[in-house]
C-alpha cells in the first residue's frame, strides 16, 4: 500500500474513527491496518516481510467468513483494482458492514501510468465510478451515501492549481485535464444504507 502526497490525513482520519471497533483490512498484504482484522491470500515470492492477514481467504471466494453486518468499517486499499467481479465485490462488504458502516476505498486514478502497467489490474477507475451504489439506484443491492471522494496529485500538479481543481472539481478535471495531468490515486469513503 502506497499513501500519496496529502492522503495520509484522509486514511488517518478513518483510522481515528474506527477506533475500538470492527474494521476488516481486506487485501492487506504486508501492512495491516492498525487494530484492523487482515484478510488476505496473495503468495508472496518476494523476500521481505511476510503478510500480516489474520485470515486467509481467497478474495474472489464469496462469501467471505464473516457474519452479515459483522464489521463497523472495511478499508480496501489498492486491491479492489485486481478484483474482477467489482459489483459481486461491492455488495460483499455491503453484507459485511453494519447498519451505517463505514466503506474506505482507495485506487488508483484511471489517468495514472501505473494502472495500466501492473499486469494484474483488471480495472480501471474515477472518483465517480462509486456514485453507481446511491441508494436510489435498484439495479444493485449494495446501497451506499458518498461521504467524501479526494483525488491525489505529485506535488507539481497542486504547485500549478491542477490538483486544486480536481479536488474541488474532479467531474471537469476528469472529463477534460485527466490525461494532461494525471492523478496518481483517489480516496472514497462510503456509508452503507441499510
Amino acid at each position: 500500500m502506497r499513501l500519496f502526497p496529502n492522503a495520509w490525513r484522509r486514511r488517518a482520519q478513518f483510522v481515528r474513527e474506527m477506533t475500538g471497533r470492527v474494521v476488516l483490512d481486506i487485501g492487506c498484504g504486508r501492512r495491516k491496518l492498525p487494530g484492523a482484522i487482515g484478510v488476505d491470500r496473495r503468495v508472496v515470492s518476494i523476500a521481505g516481510p511476510e503478510l500480516q492477514r489474520d485470515v486467509d481467504h481467497d478474495l474472489l471466494a464469496f462469501p467471505y467468513p464473516f457474519p452479515d453486518d459483522y464489521a463497523d468499517g472495511v478499508h480496501c486499499s489498492h486491491v479492489l483494482e485486481h478484483l474482477p467481479p467489482t459489483q459481486k465485490v461491492i455488495e460483499e462488504f455491503y453484507r459485511l458492514l453494519k447498519p451505517g458502516g463505514r466503506l474506505y476505498l482507495e485506487c488508483p486514478h484511471f489517468s495514472w501510468v501505473e494502472a495500466y502497467r501492473h499486469f494484474e489490474h483488471c480495472h480501471f477507475f474515477s472518483v465517480g465510478s462509486f456514485d453507481y451504489f446511491h441508494p436510489a439506484n435498484e439495479v444493485y443491492r449494495a446501497r451506499f451515501e458518498k461521504l467524501w471522494s479526494e483525488i491525489f496529485f505529485d506535488d507539481f500538479t497542486y504547485a500549478i492549481g491542477i490538483g486544486f481543481l480536481g479536488k474541488y472539481c474532479p467531474r471537469l478535471y476528469e472529463r477534460h485535464l485527466a490525461f494532461l495531468f494525471p492523478a496518481s490515486a483517489f480516496q472514497v469513503m462510503l456509508r452503507a444504507v441499510k
